[in-house]
């Protein structure tokens, strides 16, 4: 394939910055702005499916790259203020610190003042989420950086599959739904053509998992899981030693957290205590 091609991406591109372009018209650079501007010919067009805590974190980091235009979102949800959260409010927060000056109060009416009891010991926070806040979010970004103050080329949906036929032009999709959704969601987008960025875990099972191999491989597209600190020193050179064998055949992986933030699990449950019962009569 030309790598002069708007479509063609490579792994390490892809994980950077997500895929390449497509549905806009094309405008000189000298027209549009200077140097280190991005031409809208030259954006990766995205969608986003699932916008819970995870989907709408991410989703603001990437909005924030630009070569990628977040053109439509989905969620079977259209909105709520029940999502948990590391924090009041967390998600509103960051919501209003990437908006910048003047919009202190954006999002007013998803405020939450709730928590949940998650475990015995542990309550956390809870904050928006759901495809119009996503909608809102992406709509007031883009217009806040237009010189308009206005922008309404959000689309949002319901239904994953409503979306991959409506935004046919669409380059790729950030799946941030719950697990069991990633495998569907990414297979049925990779036939439609588009490159996949699938948040970890990959699939509900090994099976799934090499089901979306195969079929990343028969659509040509480019795939990627959002791992923290992927190109790292520390992480190049055990997946050399990897590569090289030189720690043999991998069979396990053990990984550890000693996050307090987060529930890790739920406390054990007690076995009930059972009441004993005294027989009076006699059998036979």
């Amino acid at each position: 394939m030309d790598k002069s091609d708007k479509r063609y991406c490579s792994r390490r591109e892809f994980t950077a910055a997500a895929v390449s372009a497509a549905t806009f018209t094309i405008v000189p650079r000298r027209v549009l702005g200077g140097r280190g501007f991005t031409p809208p010919s030259d954006k990766i067009t995205l969608a986003v499916i699932g916008l819970g805590r995870q989907g709408m974190a991410v989703m603001m980091n990437l909005l924030q790259l630009p070569e990628i235009q977040v053109v439509s979102v989905c969620d079977v949800n259209q909105g709520s203020k029940e999502y948990a959260e590391y924090s009041p409010n967390a998600m509103l927060t960051m919501a209003r610190q990437l908006l910048g000056p003047g919009f202190e109060n954006w999002g007013e009416d998803w405020a939450s003042p709730g928590t949940v009891q998650l475990t015995k010991s542990f309550s956390t926070s809870l904050g928006i989420g759901g495809r119009e806040p996503a909608q809102r979010l992406v709509e007031a970004y883009y217009g806040s950086r237009n010189g308009s103050g206005s922008y309404k080329g959000c689309a949002a949906y319901m239904d994953f599959r409503e979306l991959l036929v409506k935004e046919s032009d669409l380059d790729a999709v950030y799946v941030a739904t719950p697990d069991h959704w990633h495998a569907p969601i990414s297979i049925a987008a990779m036939r439609k053509g588009k490159h996949v960025l699938c948040q970890k875990p990959m699939a509900h099972s090994i099976g799934e998992a090499r089901r979306m191999a195969e079929v990343a491989r028969e659509a040509k597209v480019a795939t990627s899981l959002p791992v923290n600190n992927p190109y790292s020193q520390t992480t190049e050179t055990i997946s050399e030693w990897i590569t090289d064998g030189a720690i043999g055949r991998v069979r396990e992986v053990h990984n550890w957290s000693s996050r307090p933030y987060w529930p890790q699990g739920v406390e054990r449950p007690k076995e009930p205590s059972r009441r004993r019962t005294t027989s009076t009569g006699r059998c036979g």
